[in-house]
């Protein structure tokens, strides 16, 4: 089954997003959208929405590079060959996540439809039907946070990610304000996007200790592995990774060290479902815990990461995955079923979730 046609599309969505660490938020995101048909009219679907602050990546610009040069390198391929095809991508060019998770989740959906299976058989396990999602807050006045602290828990959000890392002691006293407003039924996850020093995190870590987070994540800039691993020594607070880990290699790296109690796996940094099973499968050796995150993509993308989680029980912490953080939608694509804090992950073959046609009709690769 050989692999005839690459198409991508590169589309501009509104989609509010976060104040962080790193700067302002946006109204607006560029969104890349691919498609992998073989010479039987099979199609699969696959997204990659960047975050350029991030990896560098922009989808105008992944447009270009997946028609000019991940398509010729797919172009002729056994589409069964997973590894075949993750290894021409990586010859190909080195680098470019984003643009490599969106053709490999197109791979996956493409067998899964073949198969007759939804993708998180493919990845090797369903042990989950549903999948819980945590809300998000960004940097913005106490006040402010609380309200929307709220809303989340009415919408049945039972965990709160914080972005911290600005203002030590404005994240000190929003963590304490959310322990007396709702007390220990919400869990509370910071995540500093490697704003603090080692000084300020331990600060943050010591005088947060009785507000019992679930995990601070990547506290430090994203080199200092060995100020991770010290931090973790200290015992004040679960260590997540998230811009430390951009490759299987740094999975080996932060787990052989003992520098994170939890991987944030984000598909876009690694470059796709497929390398991704082999960082949790990492994880599952260490006894490290994960957690999905893709907070700013449509149903399409969602969906890839909902057959991750449904693949393995390492996935121990609530997903960030859209709902509960921001909301963006492809019009024409039905959007996945959420109620009580769930969503459910699709049993449909492949990932679950059609694009409308004629929608990469204008560019073909």
């Amino acid at each position: 089954m050989k692999i005839e046609a690459v198409w991508a599309r590169s589309v501009r969505l509104s989609n509010t997003t976060l104040m962080t660490s790193y700067g302002s938020n946006a109204v607006e995101r560029d969104h890349l959208f691919v498609a992998v048909a073989t010479e039987d009219g099979t199609v699969g679907y696959g997204e990659g929405s960047p975050l350029p602050h991030f990896s560098g990546e922009r989808a105008p610009e992944m447009q270009r590079v997946a028609a000019e040069v991940f398509a010729p390198a797919l172009l002729g391929r056994d589409a069964l060959d997973m590894e075949g095809a993750q290894q021409a991508l990586r010859r190909a060019l080195p680098h470019h996540g984003a643009t490599k998770a969106a053709l490999v989740s197109a791979l996956f959906d493409l067998q899964g439809k073949r198969a007759g299976l939804p993708a998180h058989v493919l990845l090797g396990g369903a042990v989950a039907t549903q999948v819980s999602v945590a809300g998000a807050l960004g940097i913005e006045p106490i006040e402010v946070a609380l309200q929307r602290v709220a809303e989340l828990r009415a919408a049945g959000h039972r965990t709160v990610k914080m972005k911290v890392g600005a203002d030590v002691d404005r994240d000190v006293r929003l963590v304490h304000a959310i322990r007396e407003e709702h007390g220990f039924d919400v869990r509370i996850r910071a995540d500093a996007n490697g704003g603090y020093s080692v000084a300020q995190a331990r600060r943050f870590a010591r005088e947060v200790a009785e507000a019992r987070l679930e995990y601070f994540e990547q506290p430090l800039a994203a080199h200092d592995i060995e100020g991770l691993v010290q931090l973790r020594a200290s015992g004040l607070v679960p260590i997540a990774v998230d811009e430390s880990l951009f490759s299987l290699q740094d999975a080996f790296d932060i787990a052989r060290r003992g520098a994170a109690d939890v991987f944030v796996i984000k598909l876009i940094k690694l470059g796709g479902l497929h390398v991704a099973r082999k960082v949790v499968a990492i994880a599952e050796a260490a006894g490290i815990r994960c957690t999905a995150v893709s907070p700013y993509e449509t149903a399409l993308g969602v969906s890839a990461n909902l057959h991750l989680v449904a693949s393995s029980d390492v996935f121990a912490h609530d997903s960030e995955l859209g709902v509960g953080v921001s909301s963006v939608a492809v019009p024409g694509v039905r959007e996945l079923s959420f109620q009580g804090g769930r969503l459910v992950v699709p049993a449909a073959p492949g990932l679950g979730v059609e694009m409308p046609e004629g929608f990469f009709a204008p560019v073909a690769a």
